[in-house]
């Protein structure tokens, strides 16, 4: 463990809203109401490079909340969150929400965490074999068990190979021959100086493997200190807890803790009735009353204003649109990562412009309105977002084989595919000694004597292959196809139907 500091919690306090019906209006007119649900308060925690911290409390202590807030997924309330380190938050009710398949959830956590896209294929499998999941890439993620999802969790934290990984409550879902793969991924982690968090209730786990201990009880850290100062503390606590025989005797466990997790605005306030409340208690009734009065005034009050200014409307809303035009010299881009294809001849603008035919695939980095910015040999450059049929590798594409698509394919390439895809990933070199390619372009050529043309990356290696379709009217029938490009999963990569140029590309990731 070293001195360097990678995330730091400091006095945060977080808390939802309970609110419903008519007192979901008044809480938010009247955020002073204290209709709160605190799930920690004023906590202070700092990880350290090398260390792993182990978060121990009782159920609904607090524990998963801090490894939220430590992964950034949820914002504090209040106080300060610092984390500027890769973070990878491995848990059971935060990455799993949705309809992917596995594939597709693991591909989209690679994009996530901007890994290369020339990586996602030979890294997949790794991932899939590690959470011993053969076969089963195709499967949704919701008809996965708890423990195959569990293994899946793991096995991308090893993988990834994040600055900080927080591991929420899976040791319990763990098979015994896994449980040592997990000692085996936690023990690496700490060799190679990464920061580990482990909540989780098991002793033997936590005794053998963290180095500091943070005990929550109520949302609020109780004790913080060495495993052989805090531990022996807390299994008592938990002991004199599991003897509690009713549900009052467990309501009033820890009571101080209890109390003091609720919010406290005026810490001088004697809590009296009229004080505790923020004012005098109205009968329900009177209140919606009240309140839709005073909603009746403020919209007729909103209604004068309009009218009165209605004249130099029109002139004000075209004058701040001209403003705008003027002000608005460059376009926004917000980050993105995924996968572009020229679709005609296009240029990549910028310090060094290239020109570019169709069918090249690049990585872009970030969306603008009009343009993408692309990354092209180690530099940013833009392109217009019409020359780009984009490809986002998170999104949920059809599945197929080759062999379901076969029929719609050029016969050579169909017939040999195994032979061409074979040089997929190899240098423009190899490809020229080997199969002595008609044309000699540096961004793709043309097999001698067959409609194939070869497409080549930034880094000049072999990528993806064009060709013919056939029996195009069969396929858009078969698979009920109403554009004029078809983007599909293709086994370890990706394939686009142009029916307007009657060509297939398949691509190679």
């Amino acid at each position: 463990m070293t001195s360097e500091i990678l995330v730091r919690l400091l006095n945060v306090t977080k808390y939802f809203r309970q609110v419903s019906g008519f007192q979901k209006f008044r809480d938010f007119m009247l955020p002073e109401s204290k209709n709160h649900i605190v799930e920690v308060k004023d906590v202070t925690i700092h990880l350290y490079r090398g260390e792993i911290l182990a978060l121990v409390g009782l159920p609904n202590s607090g524990k998963s909340i801090i490894g939220k807030l430590m992964a950034k997924v949820v914002e504090p309330n209040s106080g300060r969150v610092k984390n500027e380190y890769l973070t990878f938050l491995a848990s059971h009710n935060h990455i799993f929400e949705g309809v992917s398949s596995v594939r597709q959830l693991i591909e989209s956590i690679f994009l996530t965490y901007n890994l290369p896209l020339s990586e996602y294929n030979e890294r997949r499998k790794r991932v899939v074999t590690f959470a011993e999941l053969e076969g089963k890439e195709k499967v949704a993620i919701q008809d996965l068990t708890t423990e195959e999802r569990t293994k899946l969790l793991v096995s991308l934290a090893y993988f990834i190979k994040p600055d900080v990984i927080i591991f929420d409550e899976l040791y319990q879902y763990m098979d015994d021959n896994f449980k040592e793969k997990f000692h085996m991924v936690i023990d690496m982690f700490k060799k190679e100086q990464r920061a580990i968090v482990l909540i989780d209730a098991n002793m033997e786990l936590i005794e053998s493997r963290a180095n500091y201990i943070t005990w929550m009880s109520h949302g609020q850290v109780k004790k913080s200190g060495m495993p052989s100062e805090v531990l022996p503390q807390y299994k008592n606590y938990v002991s004199n807890y599991k003897s509690c025989r009713t549900d009052e005797e467990r309501e009033l466990f820890d009571l101080q803790m209890r109390m003091s997790r609720s919010l406290n605005h005026d810490k001088d306030e004697k809590l009296s009735r009229i004080k505790k409340y923020g004012g005098a208690i109205f009968d329900e009734t009177l209140q919606r009353t009240l309140m839709s009065t005073l909603m009746l005034l403020l919209g007729i009050a909103v209604m004068f204003l309009l009218l009165i200014n209605d004249i130099g409307m029109r002139q004000t809303e075209v004058a701040a649109d001209e403003k705008g035009i003027v002000e608005k010299t460059t376009s926004e881009f917000r980050e993105k990562y995924a996968i572009g294809v020229t679709n005609k001849e296009t240029t990549l603008k910028g310090e060094n412009s290239v020109k570019l035919p169709a069918g090249i695939t690049l990585t872009i980095s970030s969306i603008g309105d009009k343009t993408y910015k692309v990354d092209y040999q180690k530099k940013t450059l833009e392109v217009a977002k019409q020359d780009i049929t984009y490809i986002n590798p998170a999104a949920l594409y059809d599945e197929y084989t080759f062999n379901d698509l076969e029929d719609y394919m050029y016969g050579n390439y169909a017939n040999y595919r195994e032979f061409f895809n074979g040089y997929l990933g190899k240098s423009h070199k190899v490809i020229n000694s080997e199969l002595y390619p008609e044309s000699n372009d540096r961004f793709k050529i043309k097999l001698t004597k067959n409609d194939i043309y070869l497409h080549f990356n930034d880094n000049d290696v072999l990528n993806s292959i064009s060709f013919p379709m056939v029996n195009k009217d069969k396929l858009k029938q078969k698979y009920n196809i109403n554009t004029d490009q078809w983007i599909i999963k293709l086994d370890n990569g990706y394939a686009i139907a142009d029916f307007s140029n009657n060509e297939w590309l398949i691509i190679k990731m």
